[in-house]
């Protein structure tokens, strides 16, 4: 079973919503959002929820996803889990990942709340 389908086991079993954001400059937001539509079927754009466009000048320049939830009891242990700080504060843990996070795109989970 890949790692996305045991994210999606472990959330489903614990019922717990599950947030997604994308963050990035101007350029690479919107390179995300076309693809995002497309692949997905989606019509999101820069003022959705879980859209975050930096300054152009921002010191960092590839594409951050992130997937934010608050209950990690019996998370598979291959999985990076991290503690939120800053931003999100209402979850408590986070994964930055951006291919298991396409992953879970493909399994039907979106940008936003889940």
């Amino acid at each position: 079973m890949s790692i996305a389908k045991q994210i999606e086991e472990f959330f489903k079993e614990t019922g717990q919503e599950v947030f997604i954001e994308a963050e990035g400059r101007p350029s690479v937001i919107e390179k995300f959002i076309d693809e995002y539509n497309c692949r997905y079927g989606h019509h999101i754009d820069e003022d959705e929820n879980g859209i975050i466009v930096l300054q152009d000048d921002a010191n960092k320049w590839g594409l951050e996803l992130r997937m934010y939830f608050n209950d990690k009891s019996g998370i598979p242990s291959a999985i990076n889990v991290t503690k939120t700080r800053g931003y999100r504060g209402e979850y408590l843990y986070r994964i930055n990942d951006i291919q298991l996070i396409r992953d879970m795109f493909s399994l039907g989970y979106e940008i936003g709340r889940n």
